[in-house]
């Protein structure tokens, strides 16, 4: 993955003009290190995958943040998600704090080889981990009060 405050800078060159219009702001980007920050605190995080016939998948999921700035996510392995991005890599997703922070990522999974194992003691359910490679990435802090 490129570096974060690159990719970050990146993609809102990139952006379309309404994504500009609300992210593309001094007062409310978001820094590389403050999206790390904010990252780590957050426990869940919407995930958006597309079903076969184009339908959108949805579902809380807690995706980690790693040292290298890459993403992960353990996902049950007879989810819709998971039969989703086995056949469409593609996934979207997004969080956002009580005090009006907002992250949006779009990138591309793929299954870590050697990770299944049961989802906790006893459980009976099996989680593999998702390695997510980032495309694109937008964060904001909220509107300053004034």
């Amino acid at each position: 993955m490129p570096n974060l405050q690159t990719l970050l800078d990146e993609s809102l060159q990139d952006a379309g003009p309404a994504v500009k219009a609300v992210f593309d702001r001094d007062e409310r980007r978001l820094t590389a290190d403050e999206l790390r920050t904010f990252w780590k605190e957050t426990r869940m995080f919407a995930v958006s995958t597309t079903g076969k016939d184009g339908a959108p998948h949805i579902a809380p999921v807690h995706v980690t943040m790693g040292d290298d700035d890459g993403l992960e996510m353990a996902i049950f392995e007879d989810s819709v998600r998971l039969r989703d991005l086995r056949r469409d890599p593609r996934i979207a997703i997004t969080t956002w704090a009580a005090d009006g922070r907002i992250a949006i990522v779009y990138g591309r999974c793929a299954e870590v080889e050697g990770t299944h194992r049961e989802a906790g003691p006893n459980s009976g359910r099996f989680v593999v981990t998702m390695r997510i490679e980032v495309d694109k990435a937008f964060a904001m802090r909220p509107t300053p009060r004034g």
